[in-house]
């Protein structure tokens, strides 16, 4: 019972702090990548080969939260790097995989998902994605998560989901002088990106 009542604060407190308790979830959000940029994938770690870039497009292996090897404690020892390297960014995407277990490759997994974020700060727009999602080796609805936000129920279902955020981060007005023409809007989103018109009070 305390092991589940754990796993289950770990998950609502990852999923919540994806997902800023300010933000107001306004239309349906697949996980695509908004921006064009080249996904740096670090691994288990943060070696970033452009450390500079921005739009900055992240992918993290995160399957190495175990307590016998101590890799959820090498885990969070890593967390304010990643943390670290977004904030400064005008334009964020990242991909992530999460697992923890007491051994390492041992059932039953404590948690798992693949998870999808991204933050817009001159739109000041954002949106969260989760997939796949199991709790003690059982697959799990996260709309059941105890403290699960009751205004995202509509864009979650058992097999997981996902919303757009307005509000998820202030607006920079720096950030949004570098896409304010269409030439510059083009150097840095997808040439098929289209925000929901919902964003915007359409």
């Amino acid at each position: 019972m305390r092991r589940t009542l754990a796993v289950t604060a770990v998950i609502t407190a990852s999923l919540l702090c994806s997902a800023s308790a300010l933000a107001a979830p306004i239309a349906p959000y697949n996980g695509d990548n908004p921006f064009r940029c080249k996904t740096q994938n670090t691994g288990f770690g943060v070696d970033f080969p452009d450390p500079g870039a921005d739009p900055f497009c992240v992918k993290y292996d995160k399957t190495q939260q175990n307590v016998t090897d101590l890799g959820v404690v090498e885990f969070l020892l890593l967390e304010p790097a990643r943390v670290a390297a977004a904030v400064p960014k005008c334009f964020y995407h990242q991909t992530d995989h999460w697992t923890g277990s007491v051994v390492q490759g041992a059932g039953p997994e404590l948690w798992n998902w693949e998870g999808r974020y991204f933050f817009d700060k001159a739109r000041g727009m954002g949106g969260v994605r989760v997939d796949n999602l199991v709790i003690g080796g059982q697959p799990a609805d996260p709309r059941q998560i105890p403290g699960f936000p009751p205004n995202f129920s509509p864009y979650f279902s058992a097999n997981g989901g996902g919303a757009f955020l307005n509000e998820t981060i202030p607006a920079d007005p720096n950030c949004a002088a570098r896409v304010d023409t269409p030439q510059e809007a083009k150097r840095v989103y997808r040439p098929d990106w289209r925000y929901p018109d919902s964003a915007f009070g359409f």
